[in-house]
This record gives C-alpha cells, structure tokens and sequence, in this order.
C-alpha cells in the first residue's frame, strides 16, 4: 500500500502496527487488516471527489456505498439431488448383504461369479440410489464488502483516532440532526413541497446541504407526516417497498401532485456499476395483489420479476451530486404541474377559457 503521509510504497514488513517504516507516521485503514481497497489514500480521495472538495456535505453510509470493495449477488436456488443420507443408507444394506453372501459362498455353485456379479449389481444400485449430488435450496442474496457496522467502526474508530474525525465534508447520519426542515421566508410564499423519503442518510445529506431552504422543501420521513395539501416528492429505493409507498401516496392524496422521484429500475437492474441488495418485499407484492405492481408487469416485465424477487437498488448509493440534481429537477416539476382537481376540472370544461375561431373579429 502506499503511505497516506510521505507516498510511499510500503510492503508488509515496513508497516508494522500501522505506522509508516519511513516517515514513522501513523495511518487508519491496512488493506490486509481491514479488507481489500481499504486504506486512507483511496477512502480520502473518494470522499474529496465526491465532497467536492470539502464543498458538499455527504453521510457516512453514502461513503459506505461508494467505497464499497465488493457487492456479490446471488439468485435463487431451488433443492435438487437426495440428500446424503439415502445413498449412505442403500450402501450400508448393500455392504451387509454382500457380507452374508461371502459368508454363504462356500454352499453355492459357482460362488465366486455369483459374488462378483451381485457386487457389480450393488454398485449399479448404490449410484441410482445416491443420485445427483445434493444440492440444497438456497435464498437469494446479496452483501456489500465491507459491511455497513464494520465500515463505521473503522471510520468512528481507527480513522477519527488517527486523523482527528471523518474527513472533511462527512457526517454521521446516525448522529446528525434529521428535524423536518421549513423553507425560509424568502421561499414560504412559493408553492411550497414536500419532500417524503424514508432513507435518513438521504435526509441527512440534503439537510446537511441546505436543499429544503434553498429549495423551499419541507422533509417527512413518513407518509403519516406529509400535510395533506401541496405537491409532494416521493424519494424511494428502486425497490417493491419504494414503489409501494409512491402508490400509497398517490392513493392516499388524489388531488395532490405526486412527483415520482425515485431510483428507477432500469438505473439498477443488470448495471455491474449500481449498489444491488436483496429483501423481503412485501406480501402484497409476493401475492401479485398490488395495483401498480400488475401495471407494471404489463409495461416492463423484466423490471416486474426484477422487483418481486425482491431485488432493490438504495437510492442512497445514488452519487451525491447525481442525487442533489435530481432532486432539483423533481421540485421543479412538482412546482409547475398542475393540480389533479384542475385537470379534471378543464376535462370536464369547467375554468376553460372559449377557444375563438381564425376569422373571429374579421
């Protein structure tokens, strides 16, 4: 690895402890103690690049996501095969019995091929009873490398010790503050939004940058926290739970702007570059009772499957400047939709101005 003090090439035996053999200065992460990829000069440049500097303010668990060393995934697998006990079991009686015939042999005829032929006949019974190999059912899955408890222990620990606290520009999502934010007054007579999204890191880094009050936001981390009035952003995972709370939303306030601004799962789904984790989704989902769900299924099957085998895509692993904007974008058009209530109104021709015709007035 290289010294994040002096920028030299230090092979094992030259950094004992993790102190640098050349500078005799201290570092926080040895990838061979704590995991391939982790060690200061790679985490501090993700965390400048993605800071920008020390500019934006970003989570731990969005550091997380972008320092991630590895992120396998697995599908399911069905039981195939018998399980070992069966062949263990015929060969047992097999052996047995061959036993007592070599015992009985001198009594028969042509002993000596009888034995051999009942011993071929055996093996052929062993491997038709054995079968395939066993293989047995298996769930699908997913991981990151390093985990989420063991990435924060080495930044909350070994890191904050050596080099003072996180590097500049991260916060501790598990620590910051994460109050619902009320526009300034600059922005209170604008038409005012809310933002819904239940990851707290993704709360915590647009509070941290000051996105509600720049962009007259008010956060809810709940759907029982969303005022029953003004257009509202739903932030979601590209998951069956994300989609599921756009729809609760949309079911619960028909008359308000619901701006869909969630990770969709074509951003995710086959993307080698995309953070992958698997879940339960819901039993409404698994069932295939859900609405948008059936919906979906009929636009973009591939995504349908994708979701209900419980797949998803944190929209916390979104890069911060990526997610900053994307946000900026979804105010703006909760900003200029219009109401549900006026559409059905103008549909209907009720607040329509008379169209005139081309020769009107001449």
């Amino acid at each position: 690895m290289i010294c994040p003090h002096c920028q030299t090439s230090l092979p094992r035996k030259e950094r004992t402890n993790s102190v640098c053999a050349h500078c005799e200065r201290a570092f926080a992460l040895d990838p061979k103690v704590h995991g391939r990829g982790m060690h200061d000069t790679r985490i501090a440049r993700i965390a400048r690049t993605h800071t920008d500097e020390g500019r934006r303010t970003i989570t731990l668990t969005q550091l997380w996501y972008l320092a991630r060393a590895e992120n396998p995934t697995w599908d399911a697998v069905e039981r195939s095969g018998r399980p070992p006990w069966v062949g263990r079991t015929v060969a047992v009686v097999l052996v047995a019995g061959l036993a007592v015939l070599a015992v009985r042999m001198p009594d028969i005829a042509h002993a000596g091929l009888l034995w051999w032929g009942s011993a071929g006949a055996a093996v052929v019974v062993y491997l038709l009873a054995k079968g395939r190999p066993y293989r047995p059912a298996r769930l699908a899955g997913a991981r990151m490398e390093p985990y989420a408890h063991v990435f924060r222990t080495m930044m909350l620990g070994r890191w904050v010790s050596v080099h003072g606290g996180l590097p500049p520009g991260v916060v501790d999502d598990e620590t910051a503050g994460d109050a619902a934010c009320l526009p300034r007054e600059r922005v209170r007579q604008e038409r005012r939004v809310t933002l819904l999204c239940p990851d707290r890191a993704v709360r915590v880094f647009l509070s941290a940058n000051d996105v509600p009050h720049r962009r007259g936001l008010t956060l809810a981390a709940r759907l029982a926290d969303v005022p029953p009035t003004g257009p509202v952003i739903v932030l979601h995972d590209a998951s069956a739970r994300g989609f599921q709370l756009l729809a609760d939303v949309r079911a619960s306030r028909p008359d308000v702007v619901v701006v869909d601004a969630g990770l969709p799962v074509k951003a995710v789904r086959g993307n080698r570059g995309a953070v992958v984790l698997h879940e339960t989704p819901p039993e409404r989902v698994r069932s295939g009772e859900a609405g948008w769900l059936r919906r979906m299924e009929r636009l973009a099957p591939e995504d349908a499957a994708w979701l209900r085998q419980g797949w998803l895509g944190p929209v916390a692993a979104v890069p911060p400047a990526l997610l900053e904007a994307s946000v900026a974008r979804a105010v703006e058009r909760a900003r200029s939709a219009p109401e549900p209530a006026q559409l059905r109104a103008a549909e209907l021709g009720f607040l329509s101005w008379p169209q005139s015709t081309e020769l009107e007035g001449i």
